[in-house]
This record gives C-alpha cells, structure tokens and sequence, in this order.
C-alpha cells in the first residue's frame, strides 16, 4: 500500500522496481560463497522468483523453503493461506550448508529397529542393499533439515520475545539461517532490518552484521534490543525443553549507528541552488560576504544562517566549525543568534550540540529542513517554478511558507525530587512538532494541553506522543547507558510510566541524561546534574 501507483498493477510494478534495483546490489555485496534468503508470502513470491533467476542464475537457487503456521482465520472459500516463502540463493555454486550446525544427528531419528555394525574405526552404521550396491548409513551423520520448517512456529501474541512491531520474526528462524549459511565472524546483513532480528541473532551466534532500515522508529526497536540483549535467551544450544535455555547474559559488543544520507535529496546536486532554495523559504537573504559556512542573514530576527549538505546528516563536528567562524563575526559579538538548517541529522547531534553552545556562550537554533517531497509538492500546488525558486533572492508568498515548516527538535520538561539518596524524575510535559499536514491538530493538542487544569489532564494529550524513554543514571559522557526503559509497545496508546526513581549507592553529583523518542521516530533529551547526600 505504500507504492506509487493508481492501480493495483501499478503499485506492483513500483514494487518490483525497487526490489529489483536492490536485489542487484545485494548480489555485488555477497560474497563468492555467500547466500542470499528472501521471505515473502503469497502475493508476491512468485514475481520476485522470476526476478532472483535473473540476478542470481537459475542454476543458483537451492530451496524453496516452506514455512507454516496455523495463526489466523479460516475462510470457506479457499484452502486457507497458512505458509510463507523463504527463496533461498547462492551467489555461485561454492557454497555449502554447514549441515552439522542445523542437522540432527541420523542416530537420533532412524534405524533404531535395524541391526547396527561398527566398522574398522569404530562408527556405529546400518547397511542397506539396493539391487548390487551396499549404503552404509552412520549413526553420527548430520541429517539436514528439509524444505518444510514446521518446527518453527511464529510468534504468539505472549511471547516474551515479541516487541510490538508488526513483521517481527522468531529469533529461531534467523538462528537456522545464520547456523546454516555462515561461520562465526562472518558479515551477515539485513537491508530490510525491521525490529532487529538478524542482528540480534548475529550477535548470539558471534557473527559481524550490517543491519539497515529507512524507519527511524526501526532503528531505534533495533538499538533497544541489542542494548537490553543480556536478558533475552541463548541461541546456538540445543535443549529438549524450550524453557530450560538459559539468558545471554552478555553485553553486546560496540556498534555503530551510522546515518546516510536523506535519499529524497539525491537529485539536488548544485549546492548555490539548494542554499538559495533553503535560504528563501527561510525568508533569509544571501550572505554580504562570502563565508565557507556562513550562507544567509534574517535582519529583523538577528539571525545568521548556515544550510547543512544536502546528502549528508548534519553532525557535531559541522556545528562546531560553524560556530568557530561565527565566533569571529560582529554578528557574535553583537548578540545574534546562529540557525543551523539540516535535511538530516546524525546520532545524538541535538544533545552534543547543545554541550557546546553552552560552553561557548552562542545562541543556537537547531532546525529541520521540510522533505524534498513536500518542498515539491507545495510549489506545485501554488504553480511555483522551482527555477525561479532557486534564484538569489525569491521572495516566497506568506501561504507557501506556512505549509514549509522548519521544525523545531521537541521540548521536554522534567520534575526532580531529591530525597536522600533516592532521586524520582517525572515527565511533567513533552512535546515535539507533528509531521507536515497535522498542523491544525498540532494547534488543537498544544491548545488543549496548555488549557489542562491538572497535571494528569496534560498526561492525556503528550503521554501517547511518546514511544520510548530512558535514563542514564549517571553518565559518563560518552556512551548512554539504559539503566531505566518505559515503551509503549503499541506506539500510541499512551501505556508509558512518566515517573522514574533510582537510589544511588554513596553521596556525590551526578551527571544524569534522559532521552525521548517520539512516535515519529524523532529524539529529544535532556542532561541533568543531580546532587544526593546519604
């Protein structure tokens, strides 16, 4: 449903398109020995079957795995869809499944009522005669599982593996991929990643992994499950009964979490132009001089502006730059404030950003650039050229900058209570700039939580913006640890504790930072110094 198209056809074509141009270049990625697993159902299995025969060659596909479940309604139309399809593909024809990580043993399920021998080297085997020919078949030979993984059922509504989002997949059926088509240290990816399971499989079974989503809300699920993953449950052992499996119990290994580029930039690639674009839409006038990061002036605001690449997220490290040059400006030293526009930001650049415009004394303004889609799509509506638009000085009409936004990062206000050694922090407010097109019911939720009379009459309105939150109990500047976690596992209804309380071992000050994810996938935080005596 999310494909181009007026019709059902056409959304099909969108689909293929894009699988396609992906599938290519997965297979550039693999390795000579590598695999490649695609899980569809129904509707599409057999386009993208004719599509991996081209990439791939149809002398490398290997299986058509079948796997069934019994979750879901019965119709009384047609035999009942139960099953997906996992396409299974070799690069070349060099690789092979390691059988003994994911086959039982041939003792363990055949030949107990044949006679057994033991030959010269002391191998338990049954023999068979067919026609002149002698099998020899030996109790320690690994069986490969076959194409029908009945033995892996999907996750149940209670499983205490589920997180709430919607495609996630059992950790077991990762498990056998990883075991069957990879060594430990080997790279496994995952261009699709979802809610995180390949990587948090990879990690149990000691394998390297690349995971990738366009959802921010996916990465974050991603990023929660690989920190909290000492509680989840050991894989690579196998147990007779599934509640004997024992917890991780390891931390993960140090990740990176890397963003690329806004994709829905690439096609602006004259960096003059796109300044000029931001700057007027801004309402923003080119800079006097020429400067290396300083590009425009709002006079009236006092304001000075600088316009983030338009296929690269905006980092700390940028704003620093920035900020050095603004420094040697009579627009510093006369009390001005500095913009800074992103079409995309890097990990945490909010909060370092705000650590270095408080010790620099600057007055800093973090904005995001509208999509290009919705730039596009408003300047058609009002029959604005956009070669016009891009000239040195466009003036925009007052309507067309209403509907362009330059969103603010969300606000967050906090009650601390000191008791002791006990400290309780509680979200009192929270709230972040709704997506382009909810403007009114922006307008109406901010009015109605600024009208509560009480404090839980608020919790009503901002609670459900919030999907995630966590603290760091005393933070060490460098990596943000969960020590608490409130999520909504459903986004949207509004099950989220606000209140959280921590008691520390022995007096002293503490360096505490919280941080928020929104419904959206946005982040918001707040550092806080928290001063106890026992």
């Amino acid at each position: 449903d999310m494909w181009a198209g007026r019709t059902p056809e056409e959304r099909i074509a969108s689909y293929l398109t894009y699988m396609y141009e992906r599938l290519v270049l997965m297979k550039e990625l693999l390795a000579n020995d590598g695999s490649i697993y695609v899980h569809l159902d129904y509707r599409m299995v057999h386009y993208v079957k004719l599509m991996m025969d081209e990439i791939f060659g149809r002398e490398n596909f290997r299986n058509e795995i079948v796997w069934p479940y019994g979750t879901g309604g019965r119709s009384k139309k047609v035999f009942s869809k139960k099953h997906d399809i996992l396409l299974f593909y070799s690069k070349t024809l060099d690789s092979e499944i390691q059988i003994e990580n994911i086959g039982v043993k041939r003792g363990e399920v055949l030949g107990h009522h044949m006679k057994k021998n033991i030959d010269e080297h002391g191998r338990i085997y049954w023999s068979i005669k067919v026609g002149n020919k002698l099998y020899k078949y030996y109790e320690d030979d690994y069986i490969t599982p076959e194409d029908v993984w009945n033995d892996i059922s999907h996750l149940q509504q209670r499983d205490p593996e589920r997180l709430g989002y919607p495609t996630q997949k059992p950790e077991r059926l990762l498990e056998r991929i990883i075991l069957a088509s990879s060594n430990e240290g080997d790279i496994v990816a995952d261009f699709f990643g979802g809610s995180g399971t390949l990587p948090a499989v990879a990690e149990k079974l000691g394998r390297r992994w690349v995971c990738c989503d366009m959802s921010k809300y996916a990465i974050h699920v991603t990023r929660k499950r690989l920190l909290g993953i000492g509680h989840s449950k050991a894989l690579g052992v196998k147990f007779q009964n599934e509640s004997d499996r024992p917890l991780y119990q390891k931390p993960v290994r140090p990740f990176y979490l890397v963003t690329i580029a806004n994709y829905m930039t690439d096609r602006m690639h004259d960096r003059t132009l796109v300044i000029n674009l931001i700057l007027n839409l801004y309402g923003a006038s080119p800079m006097r001089q020429t400067s290396k990061h300083l590009h425009g002036l709002r006079e009236k605001e006092q304001e000075v502006i600088h316009v983030g690449q338009a296929n690269f997220p905006v980092t700390p490290a940028e704003i620093h730059e920035v900020i050095k040059e603004f420094k040697d400006t009579p627009f510093y030293e006369n009390g001005w404030s500095l913009v800074i526009l992103g079409w995309d930001w890097a990990p945490d650049t909010f909060e370092r950003a705000r650590d270095i415009w408080t010790r620099q004394d600057v007055k800093l303004k973090l904005l995001h650039i509208p999509p290009v889609g919705k730039i596009e799509e408003v300047l058609k509506k009002h029959e604005v050229n956009l070669s016009q638009a891009v000239e040195f000085g466009y003036a925009f009409d007052e309507d067309v900058r209403k509907k362009l936004r330059f969103i603010e990062p969300g606000y967050v206000r906090l009650d601390v209570k000191e008791s002791g050694l006990k400290v309780t922090i509680e979200i009192k407010d929270f709230w972040v700039r709704l997506p382009h097109g909810y403007e009114e019911l922006e307008e109406d939720i901010r009015k109605r939580i600024n009208e509560a009379k009480s404090d839980d009459m608020k919790k009503r309105y901002f609670v459900p913006l919030i999907n995630y939150w966590a603290i760091d109990w005393n933070h060490d500047g460098e990596v943000f640890k969960h020590d608490f976690v409130s999520f909504d596992k459903k986004p949207g209804e509004g099950h989220v504790e606000v209140k959280a309380t921590h008691t520390y071992g022995r007096s002293g000050s503490y360096r505490v930072v919280v941080k928020i994810t929104d419904i959206f996938g946005g982040e918001t935080s707040k550092e806080l110094m928290i001063h106890v005596r026992g």
